[in-house]
């Protein structure tokens, strides 16, 4: 050990630590008094958790029984850990990836695991015990405000040390059981992944044909493969398990909107990757196999797809109708149609591709579905008096709606 004797001002404390003692133990020979009991030590970071062993010669300030006169005192002490209040948010260990196309600002939405440990190693708390990330805005103020500092410009898949002063983080209270007051916090952070609630789909065009006649649009009937994805690759779902493709009606509420939007004007044999933020996926609830608030990556190659027809319709002319409609049906012309002779009709537009039927029905199930709908006094058939267009009938409901108003 080193025993210093020159005298000391200002009760300052000299440490001196000789690299060849094994167990670094420090001696400290003060040649004055200490007042109020107060010793403020001036040491380095790396002599946290050692021994420090304090020798205080005079001490004249103290009384009591206790402690007898001119009694030189010992003082073991265990460095917990040491800050000043300048300090300020320390980053270090960073692990950037490679691919860094966006760095987390402001009001961003993130997701992270951490492990949170004091100066002296021992950890107080880990999202990884929870298997759950830890989900917050960032420099909103919902988290300490060391942490609301260290999770800005950090890139998804970004893993870095982080050092909060306790004035950054839970200061002189501390935290209940877990926080001691005035204690440094350190946090091993990976981030998962962010959004900002103003994302919107992000659309990246992997292969599209050459020869694309004609594209997908709402209504329409599509079949796709695709592999589901989170953004740091963890596959979640895939349509090669599955022995047919994936299909869809867009627009109609059957996927989650973000992919609903992703799949519009794709050619067949197109691919596209597909990044959907949480609020059009599956929100901060998340759903059967997806965490919440998580950021979702479609890998989408477009099979085949059918035109669709307009909300409410099972059938549209490509062409003009004829102009006596109930003539055309009334294929036998004894002045009724029945459900059989109707569907031969149907069934010759569409042949002929001056018609449509909505995708994803059978011809029978429109034919039938249709007929009934002609149908009004239910008696098996159809005659002139019945038979309206959709789109007469549509004008009378809202003629009707009109006169009620």
């Amino acid at each position: 050990f080193v025993h210093i004797l020159d005298d000391i001002p200002n009760y300052d404390v000299f440490v001196h630590v000789l690299d060849d003692i094994p167990n670094y133990y420090i001696f400290v020979h003060i040649l004055d008094v200490i007042l109020n009991y107060d010793v403020f030590v001036h040491v380095l970071d790396d002599i946290l958790n050692y021994d420090v062993f304090f020798f205080f010669p005079f001490p004249s300030c103290l009384s009591g029984t206790e402690i007898p006169s001119q009694a030189t005192l010992v003082f073991d002490v265990l460095l917990v850990d040491i800050h000043n209040p300048k300090d300020t948010v320390t980053v270090e260990n960073q692990v950037v990836p490679e691919s860094c196309s966006r760095r987390s600002v402001v009001g961003d939405y993130i997701r992270y695991h951490y492990n949170g440990s004091f100066l002296n190693g021992v950890t107080f708390d880990t999202s990884y015990q929870r298997n759950s990330t830890y989900n917050t805005y960032i420099g909103m103020g919902y988290i300490i405000a060391g942490m609301d500092q260290a999770l800005q410009g950090v890139c998804i898949g970004e893993r870095r040390r982080v050092t909060i002063p306790p004035h950054l983080a839970y200061g002189e209270q501390g935290a209940g059981d877990v926080i001691p007051p005035s204690a440094v916090l350190v946090f091993d952070i990976h981030v998962i992944d962010f959004h900002n609630p103003n994302d919107t789909v992000n659309i990246q065009i992997l292969y599209r044909p050459e020869v694309c006649n004609d594209t997908t649009a709402v209504n329409d009937l599509v079949h796709y493969h695709y592999n589901c994805t989170l953004v740091d690759g963890t596959l979640l779902f895939s349509s090669h398990d599955y022995e047919n493709v994936q299909d869809a009606v867009l627009g109609s509420d059957k996927v989650i909107d973000g992919l609903d939007e992703g799949l519009r004007g794709m050619c067949v044999g197109e691919k596209r990757l597909i990044t959907v933020p949480p609020h059009l996926g599956h929100g901060e609830r998340g759903a059967t196999g997806v965490p919440s608030s998580a950021v979702l990556v479609f890998d989408i190659e477009m099979v085949s797809f059918e035109k669709g027809v307009p909300p409410g319709y099972l059938f549209v002319w490509l062409e003009e109708s004829p102009a006596n409609l109930f003539e055309a049906l009334d294929m036998n012309k004894n002045g009724e149609v029945p459900q059989e002779e109707f569907g031969e009709f149907i069934k010759l537009q569409v042949a002929e591709g001056k018609g449509r039927i909505k995708p994803g029905l059978t011809m029978e199930q429109i034919v039938t579905d249709m007929f009934q709908n002609q149908d009004r006094n239910k008696d098996g058939m159809i005659t002139g008096n019945e038979l309206k267009l959709k789109v007469e009938e549509d004008k009378e409901r809202e003629e009707a709606n009109h006169d009620e108003l």
